[in-house]
C-alpha cells in the first residue's frame, strides 16, 4: 500500500536534532467508543494512551529494508536495484480511552533505521527518527501533523550496538498523560513520507518472554559482577530511590579477566546503558535496544530487580529428552540460540556484535526452526525481506536480508531465496507463497549461471565477498567454487519439484538439462575416479555432491570409513548440515548420531564441557557464543532418531512415517513437534533386543508406524513392540 492507502491524511513528523524524540497530542474522546490505531514510528517506538503503554510488544516496528539509500557506503559496495516496505502497528485501543480530555503520547529511537552499522564502513543509515499515525475512532480520527507536539527527550544517546544513555533529569514528568503542562514541547516538523511500500506488521513482535535471576558473582568494590546463569538476551532491570544517581551497567558473553578471550567481553566497548535517576519507583531499561550477554556489571550500591529475556514472541512448539546428556544439551542449547537470534523479525547470526539477518545463516537453521518453533509468520516476514533484496535485474540476493552490510557468498548465502520458501512450503503446505516466490527462484538461478564458467561458479559482484563454506575448525581449504557449484545444484533441485507441485512445469523446462551439465563440469573438475570422492573429502566436501545424487557406492564407503575413523566433525557451517543429514538419508544413523554426540575437540560436546549453554560462531569458542548456525543438524533428532518424517510428496505433515533410528548410546527417548495438522508424539525404551515405542498423531495426520519394512497405518496413539538386535 502507499502511504495514503494506510495513513490517509495523516503526515510524517519529527524533532528536528533529537534521535529519540517524545510525541504527545491531546484529543477528545468517549469512554468505550470504537477505536483502533495504525502507527509507525521509525526504527522503534513505544505508544501510551493516558499514560497506559499500548501492548506488551518490544522492538516494533519489524525491521526491513526501509527505504532506498546509497549503497556505495557500504563494505562491500553495490549498484543493485531492490524493493523497500515498511511495516506499521495496528491495534485496538478502545479499552484505553477515557471521557473528555485523552492524551497519546510515544517515544522514538534509533533501531536499525538510523544506525552505522557496526561491520560497514561508513553511514548506512535510512534517516532520522519519525512518526506516522492516524487514530480512527467514531467520534472522529486524530492524525500525526504539526499540532502534534515533540520534545528532545530524555535519551541523550540510543544505539542499537552501544546502548544508550538516559538522564531523566530531563525526563518532562506526566508527558504521557492529560495533566502535564507541555513545557519543553513544541509543534513538530512536518516531513516527506518515506518512498516506500507500506504494510500493517503481521510477524510477531518482541516481548519480554520470560525472567532470569541474576546470582552475585564478585563484589569488586566499585561495582558488582551478576550471572545469569546462561547465555541469554535482554537486559536487567533496575530500580533507585536516589535522585541524580548514575547507574551504569554494561554486559558481556564472557569474563575476559577470569578466562582466555573467546566471546563477546565487557571491554568491547559496546553493550552499556549508563541512567540518570529522578528518585521515582520507576524501572531502569533501555528502550530501543536489547543485549547478548551471560555476565553484567553495575554499580556496586545498585541491585538488580530481575533480568527480562526479549527476543521475538515464536514459543517453543517442541521438546525432545534422552539418557544422551550430549543430545539434550544439542537440543536446548539450539533452542536457547535460536531464539537469542530472533528480534524485529530477523533470524540474525549473533544477538550482540552484528544482529544481522545473514542469508547463509538464515536458510541453514530455517526448516530446523519452522519445525521446532511456532514462526510461520516470523519466517514469511523474513522471506519478503529476503525477496526485497534480491536485485531487480540481476536476480542477486544480498549477503543480509535486510540489507545491512556483511559478507557471504553467492549459493550458501544468496540461496536462500531457494531453500527457505521450498522448505517453508513443506514445513506449512502453503502453496501460495510457494508459487509467488517461484519467479524469484528461476531470476537467482539465472544469476548463478550468469557468475558461472564452464559450468561452474566462480564469482559473485564485483569486489565482493564469494565465500564457499565458513567457521572450518581449521583454515578453509574447501574450494569456494566446488561448495556453490554442488549448491546451486541442489537449488536446481529443488526448483524442478516446485514446478511439479505448482504445475508451472514448462517455466522450468529447461532446467534438467542444466543440472546434467552442472554435474559433469563439476565431476570434470572435482571428482577423483582414484579415490572416489570430491576435493579429497576435504572438510565434508563429497557431502555436498553425494546429496545431490552424484558419485558412486564406493565414494560413499571411503567417506564412511574417514568418519569413523575421525571420529568428530571436521566442517563448516554448510558441510556440517550436509554430512549429518546425507548420513541418515543412507542409513548410516550410528556413524550420524556418533558425530553430533561425540566428544572430542570439534562437536557440541566440546561446547557444552567448556561451559556453553548457547552454540558457538566456531568449534573452539572463538569470537561469538551466541550462533545458531551449526544447530541446523538438530532438526535430525526428530527427523530420524525419532523418525518423524513426511512421506514423499507430503507437504505440511499431512503424511507422515514415523520409524526411529535405534543407535547404541542411547536407550530412552521422547520428544514431539507440532505441526499445522496436530501433534506428533515418539517415545521409545530399549530393552535388550526389544524396544517399545510409543507413538501418536492427530487425526488429521495420515500416519503409519514403520519398521523393518512393515509399515502400520495409525491414528490417535499406539504402542508397538520390536525387534533391533540378536
Amino acid at each position: 500500500m502507499t502511504h495514503e492507502q494506510i495513513f490517509k491524511n495523516a503526515k510524517w513528523i519529527e524533532c528536528t536534532g533529537s534521535d529519540a524524540p517524545l510525541f504527545r497530542k491531546s484529543f477528545n474522546a468517549k469512554k468505550g467508543e470504537k477505536a483502533e490505531i495504525i502507527i509507525c514510528g521509525l526504527g522503534f517506538f513505544k505508544l501510551f494512551i493516558n499514560g497506559k503503554k499500548v501492548s506488551e510488544d518490544l522492538l516494533v516496528p519489524n525491521a526491513t529494508c526501509y527505504s532506498e539509500r546509497d549503497l556505495h557506503k557500504l563494505t562491500f559496495p553495490l549498484d543493485d536495484e531492490l524493493s523497500y516496505r515498511i511495516y506499521c502497528m495496528k491495534y485496538d485501543v478502545t479499552d484505553y480511552l477515557c471521557d473528555g480530555e485523552n492524551t497519546l503520547a510515544v517515544m522514538v529511537g534509533n533501531g536499525y533505521y538510523n544506525q552505522i552499522i557496526r561491520m560497514a564502513e561508513g553511514d548506512v543509515a535510512f534517516g532520522t527518527p519519525k512518526l506516522c499515525y492516524i487514530l480512527e475512532k467514531e467520534s472522529g480520527n486524530v492524525i500525526s501533523d504539526e499540532s502534534t507536539l515533540s520534545h528532545k527527550g530524555f535519551i541523550t544517546f540510543n544505539n542499537l550496538y552501544h546502548g544508550e544513555k538516559h538522564d531523566y533529569s530531563l525526563y518532562p514528568q506526566g508527558f504521557e498523560f492529560g495533566r502535564f503542562g507541555g513545557e519543553g514541547f513544541t509543534q513538530s516538523t512536518v516531513i516527506p513520507a518515506p518512498e516506500s511500500e507500506f504494510y500493517i506488521q503481521f510477524s510477531p513482535a518482541d516481548k519480554a518472554v520470560r525472567t532470569l535471576k541474576p546470582v552475585l558473582l564478585k563484589d569488586e568494590g566499585e561495582t558488582k559482577l551478576y550471572d545469569v546463569g546462561e547465555n541469554t538476551v535482554g537486559y536487567a532491570v533496575f530500580k533507585c530511590s536516589e535522585k541524580d544517581k548514575k547507574i551504569k551497567v554494561n554486559y558481556a558473553e564472557e569474563i575476559y579477566d577470569e578466562r582466555p578471550y573467546h566471546g563477546m567481553k565487557f571491554e568491547d566497548g559496546y553493550q552499556e546503558e549508563e541512567f540518570i535517576t529522578d528518585g521515582t519507583d520507576r524501572e531502569y531499561i533501555p528502550h530501543f535496544t536489547w543485549h547478548g550477554f551471560r555476565y553484567f556489571r553495575v554499580n556496586a550500591d545498585i541491585e538488580p530487580v530481575r533480568v527480562d529475556v526479549v527476543h521475538s514472541d515464536c514459543p517453543v512448539t517442541s521438546s525432545f529428552e534422552s539418557d544422551n546428556k550430549n543430545l539434550n544439551w544439542l537440543y536446548n542449547a539450539y533452542i536457547r540460540t535460536q531464539l537469542a537470534n530472533m528480534h524485529s523479525g530477523i533470524p540474525s547470526d549473533c544477538p550482540h556484535r552484528e544482529r544481522l539477518g545473514y542469508t547463509g545463516d538464515g536458510q541453514l537453521c530455517a526448516e530446523t526452526a519452522m519445525m521446532l518453533l511456532d514462526c510461520r509468520e516470523f519466517y514469511r516476514k523474513w522471506l519478503y525481506d529476503v525477496a526485497d533484496c534480491q536485485c531487480k535485474n540481476s536476480g542477486h540476493i544480498q549477503h543480509t536480508a535486510p540489507l545491512m552490510g556483511g559478507g557471504g557468498g553467492p549459493s550458501g548465502w544468496g540461496g536462500a531465496i531457494v531453500e527457505v520458501p521450498y522448505k517453508f512450503y513443506k514445513t506449512y503446505g502453503d502453496k501460495e507463497l510457494l508459487d509467488e516466490f517461484f519467479p524469484k527462484m528461476l531470476h537467482f538461478l539465472d544469476y548463478l549461471e550468469s557468475r558461472s564458467e564452464n559450468g561452474l561458479v566462480w564469482r559473485e559482484e564485483k569486489d565482493g565477498w564469494c565465500l564457499g563454506d565458513w567457521c572450518t575448525p581449521d583454515p578453509i581449504v574447501i574450494p569456494e567454487t566446488y561448495v556453490n557449484t554442488a549448491l546451486y545444484i541442489q537449488f536446481m533441485q529443488q526448483v524442478v519439484e516446485s514446478a511439479e507441485i505448482l504445475g508451472r512445469k514448462s517455466e522450468a523446462a529447461h532446467i534438467p538439462e542444466r543440472i546434467e551439465r552442472v554435474k559433469h563440469a563439476l565431476d570434470v573438475a572435482y571428482y577423483s575416479p582414484w579415490s572416489h570422492n570430491y576435493c579429497g573429502d576435504v572438510q565434508g566436501a563429497s557431502s555436498l555432491a553425494f546429496r545431490t545424487g552424484m558419485g558412486n557406492q564406493r565414494g560413499k564407503e571411503v567417506m564412511i570409513e574417514k568418519y569413523k575413523k575421525l571420529g568428530m566433525y571436521d566442517t563448516g557451517i554448510i558441510a556440517t548440515e550436509a554430512l549429518t543429514g546425507y548420513l541418515f538419508e543412507i542409513g548410516e544413523s550410528q556413524l550420524a548420531f556418533d558425530l553430533l554426540t561425540s566428544d572430542r575437540d570439534v562437536s557440541f560436546a566440546y561446547m557444552a564441557n567448556n561451559g556453553a549453554t548457547t552454540l558457538w560462531e566456531n568449534w573452539d569458542g572463538r569470537d561469538s557464543r551466541n550462533h545458531p548456525m551449526f544447530g541446523a543438524v538438530t532438526k535430525y533428532i526428530f527427523m530420524y532418531l525419532l523418525g518423524i518424517r513426511q512421506s514423499e510428496g507430503s507437504a505440511a505433515y499431512k503424511d507422515v512415517i514415523i520409524s526411529p533410528c535405534f543407535v547404541d548410546g542411547m536407550n530412552e527417548a521422547k520428544g514431539h513437534i507440532t505441526t499445522e495438522n496436530g501433534e506428533i508424539r515418539v517415545e521409545y525404551k530399549k530393552n535388550g533386543n526389544e524396544a517399545k515405542v510409543k507413538v501418536s498423531a492427530d487425526e488429521r495426520i495420515n500416519a503409519a508406524f514403520e519398521f523393518n519394512g512393515e509399515k502400520n497405518p495409525f491414528s490417535g496413539e499406539r504402542e508397538f513392540t520390536v525387534k533391533i538386535g540378536e
